[in-house]
């Protein structure tokens, strides 16, 4: 995680944006320099989370504690340099911008502040210009909020997103250190994974809040009490609503919580409330624009999906196709994972479980592919017991990283003014959408062999063990 934080540190650049937060140096790195950096924290950082996963099947047992902390340490020092790898960010910054003076930022765009001078919308990627909000009206009420106390400057809503996104981070790994059957493991696949700390904290990318939302509503619905009743589930199925507020998919997690609750009328009642309060509600409250853009999001094809060699192959296929052809065979992945995932003798288990399963159904085969979309499933995969698709799993994230590297467009003359001209078409599109589709069929293949069951993991004590045990 030393080197992409390294290439943060040093300032404006191709994978620094202009006004990202933090402290720099201002030190103008090449564009070379910063390619192999944030290459080769890609390809360590999976190697070392790999690496660590095969020694934790071997018996390796570090403690726990010093993970967290030490997790915990890499993601202050990214909340405090600025953001790397995307302008995402930045977006976020003018639509809470916009929802600072009153406005509607699915049906305001961002040039709309560049054309009446606002000191923010100065700084508005070139990319977003033209586009209202994509995201989750939750998701735009933090920004919102973060640009109420950040005022009339891109550098501290950015700031202060980058902080709340880093306070996100650590309280899933806080979490995730109690309720995990392994937390040793949890903290490798995610306290600990520089991947996931670049995603979730050097990028703050929204998506970290929903993962955040729902890890509590994990902990608040599966807290060690004789059975989930009404109240437990409400709050949880309110976390959840939260969640899907931030972005539509984080609701699919709920599934798991229903499942383990599915003989409990009165614990399934509560998580249907408080989903339709809380999810529902936001959307409802934001108006019908909410809906629209989320149904428009569903069609969406990003430049690293693995169904565009098809057409290059000569299978003529739209973008629509392409959505449709990728949640249905995401239908068919959902079946194979939960049929061959190892079983889980505990009920965070269970409901992670399942809601990993439909997650990762849900991401495997779909047209968007995006890294920062992988905090839908990372946290639960850290909940179920282990399998051989972990490392699969981590290599898919490192293939996805690669494809939006370094991240950010410089737009004087060559919007990306690399002295390597790989890295733009051929990596990022090319090379990283065939490894996504290569994976994605991998991961399915490993789980039909008939050796695609892991032994079972380190567990806690047997009074943890018999606590976990007890009917849901």
């Amino acid at each position: 995680m030393g080197l992409g934080a390294y290439a943060c540190l040093l300032g404006p650049s191709n994978t620094v944006p202009e006004s990202g937060g933090g402290w720099s140096l201002e030190a103008d790195p090449s564009a070379r320099l910063i390619v192999l950096l944030t290459f080769s924290m890609v390809g360590l950082g999976a190697l070392g989370v790999c690496l660590g996963l095969f020694a934790l099947r071997r018996g390796w047992r570090p403690r726990a504690r010093t993970l967290l902390w030490g997790g915990l340490a890499a993601a202050l020092l990214l909340a405090l340099v600025p953001v790397g790898g995307s302008t995402d960010v930045q977006s976020y910054a003018l639509y809470g911008r916009m929802g600072a003076l009153g406005l509607d930022p699915y049906q305001t765009i961002p040039q709309a502040l560049i054309d009446a001078k606002d000191p923010v919308g100065e700084y508005s990627p070139q990319a977003w210009r033209k586009t209202p909000s994509v995201y989750g009206p939750v998701a735009n009420w933090a920004f919102a909020a973060a640009a109420a106390v950040g005022g009339a400057s891109m550098f501290k809503i950015v700031f202060l997103l980058k902080l709340a996104a880093g306070a996100a981070f650590a309280l899933i790994a806080a979490v995730l250190h109690r309720i995990a059957r392994d937390p040793v493991r949890a903290h490798l696949l995610w306290t600990c994974n520089p991947l996931m700390l670049w995603a979730c904290v050097a990028g703050a990318h929204a998506d970290v809040y929903g993962a955040a939302a729902m890890v509590l509503a994990f902990a608040v619905f599966l807290r060690r009490t004789p059975a989930p009743g009404w109240a437990l589930g409400m709050y949880a199925g309110a976390l959840i609503g939260i969640a899907g507020g931030v972005k539509a998919p984080f609701f699919f997690a709920g599934l798991g919580l229903a499942w383990v609750a599915r003989r409990s009328p009165a614990a399934l009642a509560g998580l249907a409330g408080g989903v339709t309060a809380t999810g529902l509600g936001s959307y409802l409250l934001a108006g019908p624009a909410a809906f629209e853009i989320l149904l428009d999001k569903a069609g969406d094809v990003a430049p690293t999906n693995p169904w565009r060699y098809l057409p290059r192959w000569g299978v003529e296929m739209t973008h629509e196709q392409m959505a449709t052809w990728g949640y249905a065979c995401g239908l068919a992945v959902l079946a194979v994972l939960l049929w061959r995932l190892s079983p889980a003798p505990d009920a965070a288990g269970r409901a992670a479980r399942v809601s990993f399963a439909c997650g990762a159904a849900l991401l495997l085969l779909s047209p968007v592919q995006h890294p920062w979309y992988d905090p839908l499933i990372f946290p639960l995969l850290a909940l179920v017991p282990p399998t051989r698709v972990d490392g699969l799993f981590q290599t898919r994230l490192a293939a996805g990283t690669l494809g939006y590297l370094p991240g950010v467009p410089q737009f004087t003359g060559n919007p990306w003014p690399d002295p390597m001209p790989f890295v733009r078409d051929p990596v990022n599109n090319w090379w990283v959408s065939a490894a996504l589709g290569v994976l994605a069929v991998l991961i399915v293949l490993v789980l039909l062999a008939p050796s695609g069951r892991a032994a079972p993991g380190p567990q806690r004590s047997a009074a943890r063990r018999e606590e976990e045990l007890q009917p849901v």
